[in-house]
């Protein structure tokens, strides 16, 4: 219990003591070198605009945050859904799965005025674009998942009468979690990406827009708030992921399940 325990603390205090000597050493050459603020602001500059215009900042995250939460839900459904028919059918296999791969390799910066064009400047642009850049790691993990199954186990379960749907849901779909969860892992960072692209090409709202405002304006200490802000947000969704994990995946260390699902 106690070697656990430290092999937590470990896991938390290695990257806390990082961030912090980062973060002085990033302030001491600031002050040190003279480097304006408006070229790179110390940390403590930064921290005291994250406090005095924290409204500011909240009004833009919330935007950025529910487009990312939704786009990331539509994705991890859409994803399993369609692993379960490529897992199931050769035919949705054969057709879907090279199109799958065609649409990850396109970049995404470039679909974004695209859909701004269909969709408006609106937030459903944003949310497909989330949508989209998010599928393709479900949909590939949780299919890796699905088919990973040990024949012999197969086998066995359909020895002993197992229906389709009970393999699926005994058999497939606890194997396929680590690798569901390592896509969701990948998923929720490349759903803050979508948005993000999204709210610089075209939105009025969202920090996407806020950190081009603040740029336009040459209000580097604001940009770099904004920043941090959305990173701070985007890890403490992926840590919600992480913590669903080790609840639903209770029988592997997290270690296995992350070399699993290959986050």
């Amino acid at each position: 219990m106690r070697d656990e325990i430290r092999r937590r603390a470990a896991r938390i205090g290695w990257p806390i003591l990082v961030t912090v000597l980062m973060l002085v050493g990033w302030e001491i050459a600031v002050r040190v070198l003279g480097i304006r603020s408006i070229i790179l602001p110390p940390p403590s500059e930064v921290l005291a605009v994250m406090v005095e215009r924290h409204d500011l900042l909240l009004a833009h995250l919330w935007p950025s945050l529910y487009l990312t939460v939704l786009g990331f839900a539509l994705s991890v459904i859409g994803g399993i859904l369609v692993a379960v028919l490529i897992t199931y059918s050769s035919i949705v296999r054969a057709g879907f799965y090279p199109v799958i791969v065609v649409s990850q390799v396109v970049p995404k910066i470039s679909i974004a005025p695209l859909f701004i064009v269909w969709f408006g400047t609106g937030t459903l642009s944003s949310l497909l674009l989330a949508f989209l850049i998010a599928f393709f790691p479900m949909t590939i993990n949780a299919a890796m998942g699905f088919e990973a199954v040990d024949e012999d186990i197969h086998r066995m379960a359909r020895t002993f009468m197992g229906s389709p749907w009970q393999i699926f849901w005994k058999i497939r779909m606890p194997n396929a979690l680590p690798y569901i969860f390592g896509g969701m892992k990948i998923s929720i960072t490349l759903a803050i990406i979508g948005v993000i692209v999204s709210e610089f090409v075209a939105s009025q709202e969202g920090i996407g827009y806020l950190i081009k405002l603040a740029g336009g304006l040459l209000d580097t200490p604001l940009m770099i708030a904004a920043i941090a802000v959305l990173s701070i947000a985007g890890l403490a969704l992926y840590m919600v992921i992480a913590s669903a994990e080790s609840f639903a995946v209770y029988w592997q260390p997290p270690a296995e399940v992350v070399a699993a699902g290959g986050g």
